[in-house]
Order: structure tokens, then C-alpha cells, then sequence
């Protein structure tokens, strides 16, 4: 998973809300040098120092002053210097956050995280003030020349500022809620005896206050739905909500009785085998080598940096993700492993974030896009860490999977931001996630219908879920096309890795891979299930 950190997804919202466009000229500007202009920097270099809201409206003060000025390159260092203070308060955040996913006892780190959260709403408020105060300068015009913002990047911003104290305060609540529910989680994980009674409970409840608070927000903003609102805002998506609820219906129909199937099958022995980190990370340093040019510059960059922590650790946060360090110019991958053979899988798809920020200098593309260089990093690690029919078997089985699981995730995310009254609690959830589970297979021996609490997604990256399941169907078309043709996939990849594209269907068209809405794909997708899975 590429962590779509609050600032992420707020800098989404401050620079192609209502537009669906994004300009690296702009603030990407910065990251798009960073590679060049920093030297690498070991992560045991990296030195945190707790975020300073007030330097990043000190910043915000000076750019907007420049602003009303008349001296183009004024305002740009102005610009670069608030930019500068931003990057360096979300890389502290980031830093806070891998310290505390690393050891959720640490009350220290668990402190500055909570401190990072508690500002985060209001520093993402400043940039919103920067680009109003931009698009209200007198020098508007030169600043949107191709040299600068681009052409038409203020539009969004004329007229009334929605993103107000108010708005503001919905984030930082938002946040806050964010925040409780890992205190929950640590709780739950590390307490010892029943996960529920620890802490899962309450993460139910929670939820609840979460989807009221969103739904609230959306309504702010003009929005009859949530949902709406998300694939608007957040992640600029060009399709629709009704184009999913078609796909997720073609998945219920073809995918479902073969994965029903499948878990009464002995495919999943192969999961079981051990992998030792040693053993993982060689997984994905044999890739990288084979693969050469792009994956190799950043796998090299990633052993000697020292940028990844792939140990075991019990009171680690049990998910894996990858950061963009923007400050020092660098990703990072964090995972915490299961021990078996798929966390050679795990590594390999952070790899591909990794590779994708490597390649971009802080990627620039739709959360969407940037899946597909992940999941098709997984799939091509197959052809090239050396051939193993156990490993592929598992891995299409955990494709199936993928699909029909996200899927349902999906749906119940859809679903219960259409609960509202006393619909909307603890009990509401635990009937509607009944329902789901039942229409997608998954309510056999060992279900509880509290379960969801574990997907942290609902929590912290809210309509994210269906970007795994739209952007695996274009990277399994990767490593159709590798079976085909050696070395087609991985060109596919390697050649967009750096893509500015925000839209999914749109980077498909210029990769030249097929929509997953194609009328008769999931059939196809099904075949080759049925083919390799027998």
C-alpha cells in the first residue's frame, strides 16, 4: 500500500478539488528535484524534530505579501520557501509515524504522532490560503505560463474559500478520530487476551462517529453522498460510481463461485512455507538485479540508504505501506512480515511504490495509478526471482482473493456511508457487514461479523479499497503480457513509472492496457484463474 498520508490526500483536495487536474510545475515541483538536488541520506541519519505549525505560517504570511506584489520570481522563492516548511513538516509527520508503527508501547513516539495529527488539518488549511492568495495576485497570469503552475491552475480557486475555520475544524476532528482508533488498535493488538474486549469493540463505535463526521464534511461541500464526495475529492476519479456497482456485481457473478471453491482447495499450503527477512529481502534484490535500469538504481538506494524495515516485531503495527520522505528526496517501506512466503509478495509490492516515488521524485499519479505499479511489481516479481510454480499458484489464488475480498470490502464501505439514524451503529454495521459477507462467500467456520475493524483503511484512508481491486486487473494484464512476450511487462512498467497522470482509465489508455469495465474482462480474468489455479 502506498500510505496516502493526510497530507497527501489534502494536497489532492487543494489542487484538483472540483478540477481533476493536477500540474507538476506547481508544488510537485519540488519533489520532482528533490532526487537531484539532495544526496541520498542514510534513515538512521534522519534526524525528527517535532513540526512547527507556526514556521509554516510564517511562510504562509510571507508568500501571500509576495503575492500582492508584482515580482514574479519574489514570489516564487516565497512560494518554495512555504513549500520547503510544508515538506519538512510532513516528513517529520512521516518520521513520528514510522517510529510509532514500529513500537506502539512507545509513549514517546506515540506522543509526537499524536502531535503531528493534532496540526496536520491546520497546516493543510495554509496551503489552501496560498493558492487563493495566488490566484488573486496581480502577477496571476505569468504565474499560470507553462514555466510555473500551468495554464488555468488557479481556476478552482476564484471565488469564496469553503476551506475556512470551520471546515477546519471538521479535519482536525477527523484526525483526532483517526488517531483514537490506533490507540485502539494497539491496544487490542498488544494487550494480550480477547481482541475484541481490548479494544475491538469500541473501534466499531468508533467507525460510527467517523462515517457521521465524513458524511457531515460531504454535505459541506455540496455533496448528497460521501462516497460522491471521495471519488471526487480525494482521488479524482474518472469513473463512476455506478460503473463500480456493475463491476462489483460482474465479480459476485464470475468470481465468487470459483473463490467458494478455491478455500476448500490445498493451494494455500504453499502459504504456510517460512520465509526468514533474509530470505525476503533476497526475493527482492534477485528481482531488482534481473530486472536492472530504474528498479535496480532503486533497490540499490534502498539496501544502502538503509530506507526499508522489514523485521518482525510484536508490538509493530500489523500492516505494511510506503512513504515518500520529502524532505530528503527518498521513499521508505515499512512492513511488518508474517514470517511465511508472503511477505516476499509484501516486500516486493512496497518495492513498487518505492520504485514509482524513485522514479517520479515523489509521485504525482492517482492513488489508483500508483497501485498498478505495486501490484504489478508482485506479479512480475514471478517471472523474474526466479521460477516458482508453488509461488505463482499462491499468488493467483491470492489474486482471486484479492478481487472478491477488496471487492466486498468495497461494498460494505459503499454501504455504510448510506447508513444514517439509528442505522448508523455498532449494530447497523455488524447486520450490513453480515450481508456482504454472505453475497461474496466469506461467512464460513472462524467469521465474526466484527472483523472489520482490522481493515485500517475504513479508518484512515476512507474509499481506498476499490483502487486495489481495479488497479490488480491492470496488473495482472502485466504479467499477461510478460507470459506472452518476455520483457513486454516489465517495458510496460518501467516506461511509466514516472507518469504525472491523475486519472486510472486515462492512464490506461496511454499504457495501453484495457479498462477493467471492458465488457467480458472479468470472464477473461476468470479463465485465467481457472488455467493456472486448474
Amino acid at each position: 500500500m502506498k500510505k496516502p498520508t493526510i497530507a497527501w490526500l489534502s494536497l489532492l483536495l487543494a489542487v484538483i478539488f472540483l478540477t481533476g487536474c493536477v500540474n507538476l510545475n506547481g508544488l510537485a515541483r519540488m519533489a520532482q528535484q528533490a532526487l537531484g538536488r539532495l544526496d541520498s541520506v542514510k534513515y538512521e541519519d534522519m534526524v525528527y524534530s517535532r513540526p512547527d505549525p507556526a514556521a509554516v505560517e510564517q511562510a504562509l504570511a510571507e508568500a501571500c505579501q509576495a503575492a500582492a506584489g508584482t515580482d514574479v520570481e519574489q514570489i516564487l522563492e516565497k512560494v518554495y520557501a512555504f513549500y520547503d516548511a510544508y515538506d519538512s513538516f510532513y516528513t517529520n509527520y512521516s518520521l513520528a509515524d514510522l517510529h510509532y508503527s514500529g513500537d506502539l508501547t512507545d509513549t514517546y513516539w506515540e506522543a509526537e504522532y499524536g502531535n503531528c495529527v493534532a496540526n496536520s488539518a491546520a497546516v493543510d488549511a495554509a496551503l489552501e490560503k496560498l493558492y487563493y492568495a495566488l490566484a488573486a495576485s496581480p502577477c496571476r497570469d505569468a504565474l499560470e505560463s507553462d514555466d510555473y503552475f500551468g495554464p488555468g491552475f488557479f481556476e478552482s480557486y476564484d471565488g469564496e474559500n469553503l476551506w475556512n475555520d470551520e471546515y477546519t475544524a471538521m479535519l482536525e476532528q477527523e484526525a483526532s478520530l483517526e488517531n483514537r482508533y490506533y490507540t485502539l488498535a494497539a491496544q487490542a493488538q498488544t494487550g494480550g487476551g480477547d481482541f475484541y474486549e481490548n479494544g475491538g469493540n469500541e473501534m466499531i463505535d468508533l467507525l460510527a462517529e467517523l462515517i457521521a463526521l465524513r458524511q457531515q464534511m460531504a454535505a459541506y461541500w455540496g455533496y448528497d453522498s460521501y462516497v460522491e464526495f471521495a471519488f471526487d475529492s480525494y482521488y479524482s476519479r474518472d469513473y463512476t460510481i455506478g460503473q463500480i456497482s456493475d463491476y462489483l456485481g460482474e465479480i459476485r457473478q464470475e468470481l465468487v463461485p470459483l473463490y467458494r471453491k478455491l478455500n476448500r482447495s490445498d493451494v494455500w499450503d504453499e502459504g504456510y512455507r517460512p520465509s526468514t527477512e533474509e530470505n525476503t529481502f533476497d526475493y527482492v534484490s534477485r528481482m531488482a538485479r534481473k530486472m536492472g535500469g530504474t528498479m535496480a538504481q532503486a533497490f540499490d538506494l534502498l539496501r544502502d540508504a538503509g530506507l526499508y524495515d522489514i523485521r518482525y516485531g510484536r508490538n509493530k503495527f500489523d500492516a505494511s505501506f510506503e512513504v515518500y520522505l520529502a524532505s530528503y528526496g527518498e521513499p521508505f517501506v515499512f512492513m511488518n512480515p508474517s514470517g511465511t512466503v508472503y511477505d516476499c509478495l509484501t516486500f516486493a509490492h512496497e518495492f513498487g511504490h518505492f520504485c514509482n516515488d524513485f522514479a517520479s521524485g515523489g509521485s504525482g499519479a492517482g492513488i489508483d495509478v500508483m497501485e498498478v505499479f505495486s501490484q504489478g511489481m508482485e506479479y512480475l516479481s514471478l517471472c523474474y526471482a526466479g521460477q516458482n510454480s508453488g509461488l505463482t499458484r499462491l499468488k493467483m489464488a491470492d489474486s482471486l482473493s484479492l478481487y472478491v475480498e477488496q471487492a466486498a470490502f468495497s461494498d460494505f464501505e459503499m454501504g455504510m456511508y448510506g447508513l444514517s439514524g439509528a442505522d448508523l451503529c455498532a449494530e447497523g454495521l455488524r447486520a450490513l457487514y453480515d450481508q456482504v459477507a454472505q453475497r461474496y462467500g466469506f461467512n464460513s467456520a472462524g467469521y465474526d461479523n466484527r472483523e472489520f475493524v482490522t481493515i485500517n483503511h475504513f479508518y484512515t484512508s476512507p474509499m481506498y479499497i476499490i483502487s486495489y481491486v481495479v488497479s490488480n486487473d491492470a496488473a495482472l494484464q502485466l504479467y499477461q503480457m510478460e507470459q506472452d512476450e518476455a520483457g513486454a511487462g516489465l517495458r510496460c512498467l518501467a516506461e511509466n513509472l514516472d507518469t504525472p497522470c491523475v486519472y486510472f482509465l486515462e492512464f490506461l489508455d496511454t499504457a495501453g492496457l484495457e479498462s477493467p469495465f471492458t465488457p467480458g474482462r472479468i470472464q477473461t480474468v476468470r479463465d485465467t484463474f481457472v488455467e493456472i489455479l486448474q
